[in-house]
């Protein structure tokens, strides 16, 4: 994670974590808000923790997340582990300042923004895919193609699970088959609907490079360190296999 109150180069950040998209196997514990689950996160074996800074049930602020991160980083020691905040439809500018202020590694932009404004981030960018059902693969690719060019192309696409009204974090499973499709092209990151009993199935049919869960570690809405330890366990051994 990069040091709160201070950056390390920014190249050679970027390279690492261009780096380690390519290499995959990675899984993403998302809506954090409490240290301690940030360190369950971190000791259970987690590549990247998700911070929501979107307007939603999970959203946290610069000083929360900050704190999730340097929890994280203490638990952490030598091992990298990356801090990703995720954002809908914000300006280049609060993007970049919730960074700084956080200690976030990565954008993760899940609304309608234009290819142009990746340009504009100072932080590696995850770009959601959201898309209705029976949307044709063509039209899908086109719309991927138009980042792929963009300035600060992003290192992943994220393909969540779809529900009208809503950009992310419902718990309805994304369409394994879109998310397959892409995986042959583009690095993956597939959410949505994931828990430790299907996650397996998921890495099997897809082979992302990341695998992404919410609310399938969670018990009564809060983070459950036994869920999130199943789940990293699970896809780590899923990921071995292929």
């Amino acid at each position: 994670m990069r040091p709160v109150g201070g950056l390390d180069d920014a190249s050679v950040v970027c390279r690492y974590e261009t780096d380690l998209f390519q290499t995959g196997g990675l899984v993403k514990i998302c809506g954090l808000r409490e240290p301690v689950h940030s360190r369950a996160a971190v000791t259970a074996g987690a590549d990247l923790l998700g911070f929501i800074f979107a307007p939603a049930r999970r959203r946290v602020t610069a000083d929360i997340t900050r704190a999730c991160v340097e929890a994280a980083r203490q638990e952490g020691g030598d091992r990298r582990v990356l801090a990703v905040g995720v954002f809908v439809d914000a300006s280049a500018d609060e993007m970049n300042r919730a960074a700084d202020a956080a200690g976030l590694d990565l954008l993760q932009l899940h609304g309608n923004e234009e290819p142009a404004q990746l340009g504009l981030l100072n932080r590696p960018v995850i770009k959601g895919i959201r898309v209705a059902p029976g949307t044709p693969p063509h039209a899908v690719k086109a719309l991927v193609a138009r980042y792929r060019d963009a300035a600060n192309a992003p290192v992943a696409f994220l393909v969540d699970g779809y529900a009208a009204g809503a950009h992310g974090g419902t718990g309805v499973k994304g369409d394994w088959d879109l998310a397959a499709a892409l995986a042959h092209e583009h690095p993956v990151v597939v959410a949505g609907g994931l828990d430790p009993d299907n996650v397996a199935d998921a890495i099997s049919m897809i082979a992302p490079m990341v695998v992404d869960v919410s609310s399938g570690v969670e018990t009564g809405g809060v983070k459950d360190p036994a869920k999130i330890a199943a789940f990293v366990a699970v896809a780590k051994r899923a990921f071995g296999a292929i």
